[in-house]
């Protein structure tokens, strides 16, 4: 278990004065990079190996979102199937008053080939030693978006949201997502749920999202992202209440 103190900066608030979801995203990855440094499996230790993460699967429920003060993020991981790295959170204010919970599934690959790479024969010791139960996982799929859509848009990935790997950032597929909802679509709501699959990813490039209202929920959104040269890069679902 790794635990990690964030004070909410003013950079970090929206136009109601509440965190942005993009920065409540940032504190649990700063977390999560953290953990993995201390272990010696971070992105910089891996890519010395000519390995790195991948980000499979990520669900995110948002109980609130303060809007001052400090938040503290937990995260611990486990392997499972010896394929997927499955890291867990848990953001609370310093009172404890839960904010959000947060389940992740990343694979290691080998960086020239692609292809992914068993844990035990990517990872030291030191990562299984530390591991600890992080639940059951999330398992159904997102449904693809057919025929027709409500929005779409264009993004141009900038430098700036490039990680370690050359790629955008997982963040910044969240923030492409939710800017794709009118506002009138989501006046008075707050975000509860994040929830995405990632299949592809994208680099100095412009990728092009559409998003469709489902019939599940008044204010629930299928959003695809698709790359430069036509493939998916990713389907995130998004819930307001």
């Amino acid at each position: 278990m790794f635990e990690r103190e964030f004070g909410i900066p003013y950079y970090g608030l929206d136009e109601t004065g509440r965190i942005k979801p993009e920065t409540l995203l940032q504190f649990l990855q700063e977390a999560a990079g953290l953990h993995a440094n201390s272990a010696k499996i971070g992105v910089a230790d891996l890519l010395k190996q000519d390995m790195t993460w991948v980000l499979r699967r990520y669900r995110v429920n948002i109980k609130s979102l303060p809007g001052e003060g400090g938040l503290i993020v937990r995260t611990w991981f486990e392997p499972q199937r010896n394929l997927f790295s499955v890291r867990a959170f848990k953001v609370m204010t310093q009172s404890g008053d839960p904010i959000a919970d947060a389940w992740s599934a990343w694979i290691v690959v080998d960086f020239k080939r692609g292809r992914p790479i068993r844990l035990d024969r990517a990872l030291p010791d030191t990562y299984f030693a530390m591991t600890e139960p992080t639940g059951e996982p999330v398992t159904e799929e997102i449904a693809p978006i057919e025929n027709s859509f409500d929005y779409e848009s264009e993004f141009q990935v900038r430098r700036r949201e490039l990680d370690l790997n050359g790629h955008a950032n997982h963040t910044v597929y969240f923030d492409w997502a939710l800017e794709n909802i009118p506002d009138d679509a989501i006046e008075g709501l707050s975000l509860v749920r994040l929830d995405a699959e990632f299949i592809s990813s994208v680099k100095r490039e412009r990728v092009k999202v559409i998003t469709k209202k489902t019939c599940d929920h008044p204010r629930s959104f299928i959003h695809e992202i698709t790359a430069e040269d036509g493939s998916q890069a990713a389907r995130i679902a998004t819930l307001y209440c």
